[in-house]
């Protein structure tokens, strides 16, 4: 619970409503959905993950209840959900020690598993495969795309370490941070400068540790996030009591300022800067921007000094939010304040949208005031601003609820959409459409988009197919929240659906695709004409046996036969003589990549093979214009016929039946180049092999 003073700065409200320029909120309510059990869910963590979905962490102190499927290991442990695009919960995962485990970060890793990172006092125990070195120990755990854990490592030294960011790095590594109250020992191997410094770790993709960083000054610098930049170094910060000193090369303004910290891929600081005013400025959030230059997001109580060139619109003891823009050195290239006339606090989260402006997400206590458009219907709410690439106002949103909510953060979607994120107790009310479990704390999303826009619709799919294919629409519009489907020719022809699964086409042609995309503000409409190409149907296939010999109807392309359901290794010829009595099959692929199958039951296999396709010899294979053949394999004293054949099927060359031959010499150099069939009778055996015509 946060103390604020009912002193209401009259003049700085007046001026705003004068000067304050931005537009009333545009955004509408999709969804909402709480997560919990029966204790306390703390939410500090959320991503949207690549299958459009979302994943969440946090700690949790809840059993088997509500929304949690796993018992607690200790008092108090990680706990992750997965939902769909749509919020519903597909998963949850519980990871605990014997004590107490907190996660304070959460990252999908790029073979769709996650990176979950926190502090742990718990020794080896439940889900931890480590002991703890003292107080608290950062702890790492890696999952499948499941949430099925993987491996888990501790780091840590003597003394307090925590952990509040993680990341994976570009080399298939992860780099993580936090405060580190240890000297050299256990994990780390740098002393401490002051009290708490920053400790940064970098491992590679198995957790295995490569070098540790030590970053402070001669008192307490508190560490927050971290980020790898574009050119493979990294960027972090938080917030630091020091004075030059240590690492730290520039004097604080005030109690406490934001101090960033830049070093290249292997941990060496480039360059650091301290930004402040005369009073507190806590740093919470940092991220490269497009300009390759840097957004700092957190909260201060300063007034116009130092690098602070606005003032709070609270009071003595108020907080705003504050925000920083650096160049890639880390030069301010500007600054802006945001707040009411109450204290904004609990900042989390700024990052860079896709129209080039920044996203920032706290809470407030605030009524409607200074930049603040709207009155809370609780005591502190989640506090939303979208900005341009200036810091100047476009809208802000206030997350209504009943009660006291927590940690706001907020993220852009990929559809352009808003994802906001808290911990709170609240009922049903404001936006709220589900109660606390049991009273306590719970996880809670809610998804805003803007529909002050019109629809853009937009559509993929795997547009060339055979005849009788389903398929599967892949929806790209943004903005909208309700679609009207039409396939013409199709099975079914219309949807409703966001994206239509198993659209069937059972005839080959050409079908236009329509999808009509609405929203509030009206619609829009895309017509692809004669967009799905249905091949034509491969011809039908059969299969005749002559003697041992299974053959399809040449000429169709590919081949691969099979025997009881079974594919047959290297049976890729229209024949195939049967070694076996059995069922055979032959699948024929057609040069669109269209199959047709038939089937042969019942074949009877001989002990004499009529057929010794292996038997044949070609020299030289491939030819240009001349090969030869030997009779060693054919019957003596037979009359032998030679014959070839293009893929088609069609006798291209032949040679009259005449006595035993003891070598020949084939002339084709007449033929087009390509693949081709030999075919040589002797007696009641037929020996045939392929060639290829250069």
């Amino acid at each position: 619970m946060k103390k604020f003073l009912l002193l209401i700065p009259f003049f700085h409200f007046t001026s705003c409503i004068m000067n304050c320029a931005f537009s009333q909120n545009p955004l509408v309510k999709m969804w909402d959905k709480r997560f919990g059990g029966n204790d306390d869910d703390f939410l500090y963590s959320i991503q949207q993950t690549s299958d459009g979905g979302f994943i969440l962490g946090g700690r949790s102190s809840s059993g088997i209840s509500g929304d949690k499927t796993q018992a607690m290991w200790g008092s108090c442990d990680y706990w992750i959900v997965k939902t769909d695009s749509l919020g519903n919960k597909q998963w949850d995962k519980n990871f605990g020690g014997t004590a107490v485990d907190w996660l304070t970060s959460i990252k999908q890793t790029r073979d769709g598993g996650y990176i979950l990172g926190g502090y742990s006092v718990s020794g080896i125990g439940g889900d931890k495969s480590q002991g703890s070195w003292g107080g608290t120990d950062f702890w790492i755990i890696k999952t499948d795309s499941l949430g099925n854990k993987q491996w888990d490592k501790d780091f840590g030294g003597i003394d307090a370490d925590n952990l509040y960011s993680i990341q994976q790095t570009k080399d298939g590594g992860f780099i993580f941070g936090g405060y580190s109250w240890s000297g050299i020992s256990g994990d780390k191997t740098q002393p401490n400068q002051g009290s708490w410094d920053y400790w940064i770790v970098k491992t590679d993709s198995l957790g295995n540790k490569q070098w540790d960083k030590d970053f402070g000054g001669s008192i307490d610098d508190w560490f927050t996030t971290i980020q790898q930049t574009s050119d493979n170094g990294y960027i972090f910060g938080g917030h630091s009591q020091s004075g030059i000193s240590g690492d730290k090369t520039q004097p604080t303004w005030g109690l406490y300022d934001y101090w960033i910290v830049k070093t290249d891929s292997l941990g060496n600081k480039q360059w650091d800067k301290d930004f402040g005013g005369d009073d507190l400025d806590e740093l919470f959030s940092i991220q490269q921007t497009d300009d390759d230059g840097f957004i700092l997001g957190g909260f201060s109580r300063s007034g116009i000094s130092g690098d602070k060139s606005q003032p709070t619109w609270g009071g003595l003891y108020d907080t705003d939010y504050w925000i920083i823009k650096t160049d890639s050195l880390g030069n301010k290239q500007w600054d802006k304040d945001y707040g009411g006339i109450y204290t904004e606090d609990d900042f989390q989260t700024i990052s860079q949208v896709q129209q080039g402006g920044y996203l920032l997400a706290g809470t407030s206590y605030s009524p409607a005031s200074g930049y603040k458009t709207e009155p809370n219907l609780g005591l502190e709410q989640m506090w939303v601003l979208n900005v341009d690439s200036v810091g100047n106002v476009l809208w802000d949103k206030t997350i209504f609820t009943s009660g006291h909510d927590e940690w706001g953060m907020a993220i852009q979607t990929s559809d352009d959409c808003y994802l906001m994120a808290n911990h709170t107790s609240a009922g049903v009310a404001g936006y709220k459409t589900h109660d606390a479990w049991n009273g306590t704390l719970d996880y809670w999303i809610i998804k805003f988009c803007d529909t002050t826009l019109l629809p853009i619709v937009a559509l993929t799919v795997s547009n060339q197919i055979c005849p009788g294919t389903c398929i599967d629409y892949i929806n790209l519009s943004v903005y909208a929240n309700s679609y009207q489907w039409n396939f013409p020719g199709a099975n079914p022809d219309t949807s409703t659906a966001i994206n239509p699964t198993t659209i069937c086409y059972p005839s080959p042609g050409s079908y236009d695709v329509q999808l009509i995309a609405t929203n509030a503000n009206g619609s829009d409409t895309l017509l692809l004409t004669n967009y799905i190409t249905v091949y034509p149907t491969p011809p039908a296939q059969s299969i005749t046996q002559i003697g041992d010999t299974l053959f399809a109807i040449a000429g169709t392309g590919i081949y691969q036969w099979y025997f009881n359901g079974n594919i047959i290794n290297g049976a890729t010829d229209y024949f195939y003589v049967a070694t076996s009595s059995g069922d055979y099959n032959v699948i024929a692929t057609d040069s669109n990549g269209c199959e047709v199958e038939a089937v042969i039951n019942n074949v009877v296999a001989e002990i004499q093979f009529a057929v010794g396709s292996s038997q044949l010899a070609v020299f030289p294979n491939p030819v240009k214009d001349k090969f030869t053949i030997h009779d060693s394999q054919f019957t003596s004293g037979t009359a032998v016929e030679i014959s070839i054949y293009n893929v088609l099927g069609e006798r291209v060359l032949n040679q009259e039946s005449r006595t035993k031959i003891q070598e020949e010499i084939i002339d084709v150099s007449m033929l087009e180049n390509g693949l081709y069939y030999l075919e040589v009778t002797s007696g009641e055996k037929i020996y045939r092999s392929k060639f290829v015509k250069l």
